[in-house]
């Protein structure tokens, strides 16, 4: 099995997904109220839209096996962890209860896919050093 394909395309995936939440968020209104707390609509506005462009740029460079998408997945899928930790928690304090367990598959994947990168980065900086 190619890992580096698999893990590239479950950053395509996630990142389409993810931007396509962030637009239906934006076009929609807002999922919280704003005025109670307005900063951090604007954080998690700002974290989903920099997470889905950076899973689907280093999607995109894993697929093509650029150097550069190596460090920038791990960059990317640690964004995408943040955000599923951050949005598990909210939807746990307002009971949607399915929603809390497909984040946290979401999240059991991107820790695989984070292992997948650190354990790979590590094994080719052994071999070269070969």
């Amino acid at each position: 099995m190619d890992w580096e394909r698999t893990v590239g395309g479950y950053a395509l995936v996630t990142g389409a997904v993810t931007l396509v939440i962030w637009v239906l968020t934006v076009e929609r209104g807002p999922v919280m109220e704003p005025r109670t707390d307005p900063f951090a609509l604007f954080a998690s506005l700002v974290l989903g839209g920099l997470t889905g462009v950076s899973l689907l740029v280093a999607g995109v460079g894993l697929v093509r096996r650029q150097l550069w998408a190596r460090p920038l997945s791990l960059v990317a899928f640690g964004l995408l962890f943040a955000g599923v930790i951050d949005s598990a928690g909210y939807y746990a304090g307002v009971g949607r209860v399915g929603v809390v367990v497909a984040l946290f598959v979401v999240c059991l994947a991107t820790l695989a896919a984070l292992g997948w990168s650190l354990l790979d980065a590590r094994n080719r900086a052994r071999r070269s050093a070969w």
